[in-house]
This record gives structure tokens, sequence and C-alpha cells, in this order.
């Protein structure tokens, strides 16, 4: 081969090593390597990533906050689960709302991403927790709402999570999430319009409506099948497991809480994030705390 050939076919490498970091670590956002990449990279970007994904305020009220409380209507006070709420986006979008008096729970494994979000928040109507999606740590029919936004396909176990929103969502309750629209360059974790239906069936749901919602994304709103009255907005001490015995036992103390019933402790974070995720994962128990 040529010296000229040579440099070519060494070019070329480049670009596709490159380009295959860039669908690995940007278009992807780590998903293939494994979740710990996935909340690595999280972490990273988190003082940047409102800036990144440019909310609107506005928006969220109109195309989130607003359809949830006319859905629950003419309750004012619902009890709301956000799943890997980020930096607060949905939350935030309730607590601005002028007829909210109810309690929305933020939940991420991105431990940076909450202390991006907490200053934003009133953390006695809007607790953030950090644990992994999971094994979300509430009893079973909890919550009047449930959502997840823009992170589903960007899980190991998609479906897992999906069972375990249905878990915690009450008879009647309503399930709000998103779809990838443009993942074609995320094969496998996407669900197809098709089967969409079929999916939340299977995980409980009813009257499953898809509405075309960004470039991106589409919102699918789902009805947990059954029927029960409202949960309303119970503190967090009524629906909070034991990450050690999963029973609701847990007490605040100072610094934390602490189980009546096995003796567990679990920290609060400075910045008020009640810190699950160590004692399910023993690795983090030795990560650097948050800026």
């Amino acid at each position: 081969m040529s010296d000229l050939g040579s440099i070519l076919l060494l070019v070329l490498l480049a670009f596709a090593l490159v380009g295959l970091g860039w669908w690995l670590l940007i278009e992807t956002e780590g998903v293939y390597l494994g979740r710990r990449v996935v909340v690595w990279l999280y972490d990273l970007y988190a003082g940047r990533y409102d800036d990144i994904k440019h909310f609107r305020s506005d928006y969220d009220h109109l195309f989130l906050a607003q359809p949830i409380m006319d859905d629950v209507a003419p309750v004012k006070s619902p009890l709301v689960l956000d799943v890997a709420t980020g930096t607060g986006r949905l939350p935030l979008a309730l607590l601005n709302h002028a007829h909210f008096q109810g309690r929305v729970i933020g939940l991420d494994l991105s431990r940076r991403m909450l202390a991006h979000a907490a200053p934003k928040l009133d953390l006695v109507r809007a607790p953030l927790i950090w644990c992994p999606a999971e094994r979300l740590p509430f009893p079973d029919d909890t919550f009047d709402v449930v959502t997840c936004l823009e992170s589903l396909e960007f899980m190991e176990r998609p479906d897992a999570v999906l069972d375990e929103m249905a878990r915690v969502l009450r008879p009647g309750g309503r399930l709000v999430v998103t779809n990838r629209r443009t993942a074609r360059l995320m094969p496998g974790k996407a669900w197809q319009d098709a089967d969409l239906s079929d999916v939340f069936k299977q995980a409980g749901m009813s009257e499953v409506e898809l509405a075309r919602w960004q470039v991106d994304y589409d919102l699918i709103w789902a009805r947990k099948r059954g029927d029960s009255p409202p949960a309303l907005a119970r503190p967090l001490a009524e629906i909070l497991r034991c990450p050690c015995c999963d029973e609701v036992c847990l007490v605040e103390t100072v610094g934390g809480w602490r189980c009546d019933n096995c003796g567990c402790r679990v920290s609060t974070g400075d910045d008020g994030v009640l810190e699950l995720a160590p004692l399910f994962n023993p690795h983090l128990a030795n990560r650097p705390k948050p800026e």
C-alpha cells in the first residue's frame, strides 16, 4: 500500500473512531456503555443541563402542568411522582401552577442533577430522592400521577421501570411518559407506535393515548386499570419505604431518616436531598459530594 493510501486509511479510521465516540457518548448519552456511564455523563453536564435543553416555563405550563391539573380536576392536591426528574423540570412546573396544592416527589440517580434541582424547589412540597428508578421506595397504589420525561430510552431496563411506575400508581391514576421519535440511531431503546398499546396494557394500563409533543418526543398518556379514591398530598413519612426492610417505618431525624422497624439509617444531603442510592448501590457511598 502506498504512503498516500496508508494516510487515507488512517484518516478514515480516525473519523470512524470519532463518529463512534460521538454516537456512544453524545447521541445515545452512554446508554450502550452501561448505567454508570449514563449517570456519570449526567453528573458531568448537570450544571449546563438547563441551558443545553432550553426548557421554557410557558411551554412546561401549557403542555405538562396544565394538562395534569385538568386531568386530576376537581382535585387540587394530587400526590405526584416524577421519575428521572433531572434538574426538577416537572416539579417546578407544578409548583408554579396557580392551583396546584399537592406534593410532587422528584427522583433521580444523578446526584449532581438533584443538587441543581434542589435550590429551585420548595423541598417540603417537592422533596427530592437520590434513588434508582427500578426500585421505587413506595408501596403499591400510592400516587395519583406518575411521570417520566425524556428518560426511559436511557435506562438499562425501561420495561422494568414502566412496571415499577405502574405498581406505585393507584388504580385510576394517570401515567405520563415520553417515547423518543428520533430513535433510528438508538436501536432497541424506544417503543414503536404500533407496540405502545400492548406494552402499556401489559403493565396494567388502559386508555393509552399518544400525543405529538416535540420534534424528538411523543407524550404518552395512560390510566391504570381500576378505580380508587385520590391519594392526595400525604407527607413523605406516610409513603416512604425503608430501603432495607421495605416497611413504611421511616422517621425523620437530624441529618436524615431512621427506620423504626430495622434501624436502617438514610442520610439527607446538605442540600436537602434524601440519599437512598448508596443503600442500593454501595459503590455510590464514596462518591464525591455535589459541589
